[in-house]
């Protein structure tokens, strides 16, 4: 029997204070596969995240994930099938009077007596996305690159499936170019699935497989010759 798609969305409306903002979306994403939803300010992305993950159920339509049908799913079993994803909304979700490290040790879920077993991951992926010397500083204390490479760095930890990114280099400007890699080797090789929510053509381009345009609504799938003129990213 064939895997069922990482994420599936049928037919998706959805209408909120009288506007249509998702109208019969379709979209399929299989394991290992990276696509990008690219649209300006307003135009719905961060609210086809949510329903992607089972924040917000559609007016119509089927949303399935990890092949188990949201509409059919309790609070419980919602949370089961997020912890396999890999989360970081635009506008960031840490607490500012924790320290790094307590941010992202909430974010583990980890017991206390559990915690020497993955204090050589939390400190790897810290390492990575370059904040080791921030672990100890109060988020709210953070430049606004520092924080958006904290809530990166968060999003991997628990080692996801499926990882969600909603406008995640927004901020980055010198390290813009590096994150972007880094964000690329933690999701590549490791054949993990990207839905990737940005206004930046160019990044979706490079980082994902599909690239698809919403607007009024609708999701349309982009050529390479209507991708700002990037190269496509490659396995």
């Amino acid at each position: 029997m064939s895997e069922p798609p990482v994420l599936q969305l049928a037919g998706v409306s959805l209408v909120l204070g009288g506007v249509r903002l998702m109208d019969g979306v379709d979209l399929v994403l299989q394991r290992g596969e990276r696509v990008a939803v690219v649209g300006k300010s307003g135009t719905g992305k961060s609210v086809l995240l949510r329903l992607a993950c089972g924040m917000t159920d559609p007016l119509a339509g089927r949303i399935a994930l990890f092949g188990e049908d949201l509409s059919g799913a309790d609070a419980t079993k919602r949370r089961i099938l997020r912890s396999r994803c890999g989360l970081a909304l635009q506008g960031g979700s840490l607490l500012a009077g924790l320290s790094v490290e307590d941010n992202m040790w909430l974010a583990l879920g980890t017991v206390a007596s559990a915690r020497a077993r993955v204090r050589r991951r939390l400190d790897r992926v810290l390492y990575e996305f370059g904040i080791e010397y921030a672990a100890n500083l109060r988020a709210g204390d953070l430049s606004t690159g520092e924080r958006q490479r904290v809530e990166l760095a968060r999003t991997f930890l628990r080692d996801p499936e499926l990882v969600i990114l909603d406008e995640p280099l927004d901020g980055l400007r010198a390290s813009g170019e590096a994150i972007e890699a880094q964000v690329r080797r933690q999701i590549v090789p490791r054949g993990r699935s990207l839905l990737l929510m940005t206004q930046d053509a160019g990044v979706a381009a490079r980082l994902c497989d599909r690239v698809f345009r919403l607007s009024r609504g609708r999701l349309v799938q982009q050529e390479p010759s209507d991708r700002a003129g990037a190269p496509v990213a490659r396995s």
